[in-house]
């Protein structure tokens, strides 16, 4: 990458030279480390949990930024509203927000100040809502020609202030749903009936250009996941559903027969030849009750939340294990391709996990538990640090040893081995030494002595110190320096978030994603000659959590036909080729 000039490459030719060696250790202001390391998609913190009986719960959080919750104790719907919630905020302060069945659902949703819950009397459908980010609330209001919602309930804004509440009921009608909508801040009369080939058993919506549920069903023996979308004109016409999607995200198996009998044996009733006649809806809905309570429910709690900046999030349990997962980028939820799983590995929750979000952190609770995690997002290298700064040339009387060894596409290391019998380097990084650090960048300067011209150098890399140690043996006092390149430095970087490039469009070719990499540790990247490949490929490029930069540097290189040289923290690309002119190696002289 450097030219030698005319004078070494001479001295470099002939059978019998002398060598010398310079070493320089330089001040360098490297970028500032970041802060916390992400392992997982997310980063969840546990920040409550408490004693309260789990049972079907919901969560939201408004414009001011408090979060907002209810679950149904008994027949009592609960309310906890945390202004500012943090890892030091109460969780365990619960309202009474009023009455409903024992067994129902409940829904609540936020849009700014505005909040509105949902939840069953004994034959009918109730709201309240509140205008002032749930420090004071309105009466309970009877839903005009509503169902009750044991079935499942979800609610959720459009961004006009429009609201959708989506609902199945037990009482005469179980496989229908109920659509029960505010436009221009007049609710629809009637039931907005729509039937189907199953039986709702857990329900949840939001609004991204249609009204898009996801809703657990009882398809013949099984629990399954299936994808709803009722139009407002974006992929559906408005007023009008789309064909509804199995989705393969989790499925369960309902052992209605053995609940029959159960209950056919608690009640002393004859049962042989009941047993083995066609459930009732409501025999096949006490056997999902049932295995609820007994925490045996292989899919269960379904939750949908929509960050501003991040595709859509499902959380649903299975095994009573929480589990998020999320739109591919670059599909939306009609094409309901989801991927990228993951769980919140403490928790248990056979009733589900429900999902919020503000701009910064995604929640997630239950009733008697309250997590966080960071959102991921965008990735921007650190702060830039201050580059390279004064120096100080280390005696050539006081080296013993200088032991370089260069590795392709891997961490290279220097080795340098100095007298200290006089204490000379028992203080490093103080008075004369004050540049001598940890992350101090050591140039290496190789050569010949040449009787024309006494001496001449040529500097043939650049290192930054990663430790010293010290030593004694055969009769020597020694101060040692390991240095390492930027192979090394990118290997000790670690991603703080998960990373996604290029997902939704072409932003970075191959080239642009290598640069930024380098800048991740303060370095550059220029090239002498690069393949077209290289800037025209645009790979759709994921980094997981604690990934090493020097791991997503290989992976990138791997696309491409082109290799990376570095002179100190810049990088140089070079696209090899037949026809290209001869080079050497210039390394230190064994």
């Amino acid at each position: 990458m450097r030219t030698l000039s005319a004078t070494l490459e001479d001295e470099q030719r002939k059978p019998s030279r002398k060598p010398l060696v310079k070493l320089e250790v330089q001040a360098y202001g490297h970028p500032q480390a970041s802060s916390g390391i992400q392992w997982e998609l997310f980063d969840w913190q546990r920040l409550y949990l408490g004693s309260e009986t789990r049972n079907k719960h919901g969560c939201c959080i408004s414009g001011d930024g408090s979060l907002h919750r209810i679950r149904l104790d008994g027949t009592n719907l609960k309310y906890s509203r945390v202004t500012s919630p943090g890892p030091a905020s109460d969780y365990s302060s619960w309202s009474t927000a009023g009455g409903t069945i024992a067994g129902t659902h409940s829904a609540i949703a936020a849009l700014g100040a505005n909040l509105i819950m949902v939840t069953s009397g004994a034959a009918t459908l109730f709201r309240k809502e509140s205008s002032d980010n749930g420090a004071s609330w309105g009466s309970w209001v009877e839903m005009a020609n509503a169902r009750p919602c044991e079935r499942g309930c979800a609610v959720a804004f459009k961004s006009n202030g429009d609201c959708l509440i989506v609902h199945a009921s037990d009482v005469n009608d179980p496989i229908s749903l109920y659509i029960q909508k505010r436009t221009g801040g007049s609710w629809s009369s009637g039931l907005g009936q729509r039937s189907g080939e199953w039986e709702v058993e857990w329900l949840t919506c939001y609004y991204d250009g249609d009204w898009n549920i996801i809703a657990l069903v009882i398809d013949g023996g099984y629990l399954s996941v299936v994808r709803m979308v009722y139009g407002d004109g974006y992929k559906v016409a408005a007023g009008s559903w789309a064909t509804d999607e199995k989705i393969g995200l989790g499925r369960a198996r309902l052992d209605i027969n053995s609940q029959m009998t159960m209950r056919a044996f608690k009640s002393q009733r004859t049962f042989g030849a009941e047993a083995r006649r066609t459930p009732t809806y409501w025999e096949k809905h006490q056997a999902v009750i049932d295995a609820l309570a007994g925490g045996s429910l292989d899919v269960s709690g379904v939750s949908l939340c929509k960050p501003a900046s991040y595709p859509t999030l499902l959380a649903m349990s299975r095994t009573n294990t929480p589990w998020v997962f999320r739109l591919k980028p670059g599909t939306d939820f009609y094409d309901y391709n989801w991927n990228k799983a993951a769980t919140i590995e403490a928790a248990s929750a056979s009733y589900g996990m429900q999902l919020c979000c503000d701009s910064s952190y995604l929640w997630a609770t239950q009733a008697n538990e309250v997590w966080r995690s960071p959102l991921p997002g965008s990735w921007t290298p650190p702060t830039a640090g201050s580059g390279a700064g004064d120096k100080i040339t280390l005696p050539i009387s006081r080296i013993f040893k200088v032991v370089e060894d260069i590795q392709p596409e891997q961490e290279s290391t220097l080795a340098v081995d100095m007298d200290n019998s006089k204490g000379t380097y028992n203080s490093p990084g103080e008075d004369s030494l004050a540049v001598l650090k940890r992350g101090a960048r050591v140039n290496l300067h190789i050569g010949y002595k040449i009787p024309a011209a006494a001496e001449e150098l040529s500097e043939a890399g650049r290192y930054f110190i990663e430790g010293w140690e010290y030593g004694r043996g055969d009769g020597k006092a020694t101060f040692s320096l390991q240095c390492i390149d930027a192979w090394g430095l990118l290997e000790r970087y670690a991603f703080n978030k998960p990373v996604e490039w290029n997902m939704g469009s072409d932003d970075y070719a191959v080239y642009d994603l290598m640069a930024m990499v380098m800048s991740a540790i303060g370095g550059t990247l220029d090239y002498k000659s690069r393949s077209t490949l290289i800037t025209s490929l645009y790979p759709r490029f994921d980094v997981h959590a604690g990934e090493s930069g020097a791991s997503v540097m290989r992976r990138l290189l791997a696309l491409v036909p082109d290799v990376i040289f570095f002179f100190g923290l810049e990088g140089y690309i070079v696209y090899p080729q037949a026809s290209d002119t001869e080079v050497y190696d210039y390394k230190f002289p064994t």
